[in-house]
């Protein structure tokens, strides 16, 4: 990026943040870091006040901004032992990895998909809580960030267990069944309900959903709805034994698909930003420098019809001429197929969709129309 379009970008964000609401529970008691060029170049700075945090914001406009997952008594104080640490939120990040440069954003749908399972099956359903915020990381993922009180004392290792079972590390779903009667005969199969919590109960609901979407995938003989039907019915009392598979064994392999896509794969998986407690995570509602989103927050009940590439964009009705340094994919940004856009084109574009463009490293602000 060119220091004339530095200077657009660093204006748009300056104007951006003199507005902005941005979601920092506890400011007085955080530590925050910022970056220029990268998500982190100076830390251990705070702020007693959400308007002192703006004004910072205003003036010396940082592309990157984030805070401490933990509540400190001396934010600011270093070394960290010095801060004295009273506790932290219970933080997950999603991400989503692909190949190329855009390849990520057409495959958001994916990641949502998981962070709607996360909060609704774990976070409120086997962990119980109550007080959870969800934001667009901005990027490529999302952060949620859990503030019930009883949770924000848990030790680091206590937080990696917490990520390994939402992750599944160690679950081996054969584990939920057990055999009875003479082996001789007719040997009966036990095995989760739907009615039970954790693990059993999600496997038995996405058994019977199974059954219900495509229940040829389990076998041929379930597409039968009387066969079918008996078999739902004996699920719901834990009784996986009139299945029209012979062997409980085979039975048990045919259900591993089901069990593969019980954990939550996409959850950070160094569990670096859950258990480091000294970790920072990017402020909710500020901009991403990488690409001009916002970190947007939204509630939890929106998340199915939240499309990052059109809700996260920053407000403007305003326009900016590019050109192209490099070819880009078509993208459905502001809710409507843009692009594809090839080298040394040069285009009139909404000034957030030109900011992500720049800020992307595909384009240049032509000079003339820079104000």
């Amino acid at each position: 990026m060119d220091e004339n379009d530095r200077r657009l970008m660093t204006k748009l964000f300056s104007s951006y943040y003199g507005q902005a609401e941005l979601g920092v529970l506890g400011i007085e008691q955080r530590e925050f870091g910022v970056g220029f060029s990268r998500k982190i170049e100076s830390r251990h700075l705070a702020f007693a006040h959400p308007s002192e945090l703006r004004n910072y914001l205003m003036n010396n406009t940082p592309f990157f901004v984030s805070h401490s997952i933990s509540y400190y008594e001396h934010p600011s104080a270093t070394p960290m032992e010095k801060k004295i640490w009273k506790g932290a939120d219970l933080v997950f990040d999603l991400d989503l990895h692909a190949e190329g440069k855009y390849g990520a954003y057409m495959l958001l749908d994916k990641v949502k998909s998981d962070l709607s399972r996360l909060v609704t099956d774990f976070i409120k359903g086997d962990f119980g809580c109550t007080d959870v915020m969800l934001a667009f990381s901005g990027n490529r993922g999302y952060h949620v960030h859990v503030r019930d009180k009883e949770f924000r004392t848990l030790g680091g290792e206590e937080r990696r267990e917490l990520v390994d079972y939402i992750m599944g590390n160690g679950l081996n779903y054969r584990d939920f069944f057990s055999e009875s009667g003479d082996k001789k005969t007719i040997t009966k199969l036990h095995g989760p309900n739907p009615e039970e919590g954790g693990y059993r109960g999600r496997f038995a609901k996405m058994t019977l959903k199974a059954l219900g979407d495509d229940p040829g995938s389990i076998h041929k003989s379930l597409k039968e709805e009387k066969t079918r039907n008996v078999f739902v019915r004996s699920i719901m009392d834990g009784n996986w034994s009139t299945s029209p598979v012979k062997k409980n064994s085979e039975l048990i392999e045919r259900l591993a698909p089901i069990a593969k896509s019980l954990p939550v794969a996409s959850v950070d998986t160094d569990a670096g930003v859950t258990q480091d407690l000294s970790k920072l995570i990017r402020v909710p509602n500020s901009i991403h420098g990488d690409t001009g989103l916002i970190a947007k927050v939204f509630d939890a009940s929106g998340l199915e019809g939240f499309e990052p590439l059109r809700d996260a964009l920053m407000p403007t009705n305003q326009e900016l001429k590019v050109k192209f340094i490099e070819d880009v994919p078509e993208l459905p940004l502001r809710g409507e197929a843009t692009g594809p856009f090839k080298k040394d084109e040069e285009k009139r574009l909404n000034l957030a969709v030109a900011a992500f463009y720049v800020l992307k490293g595909s384009a240049t602000i032509l000079k003339g129309d820079a104000k």
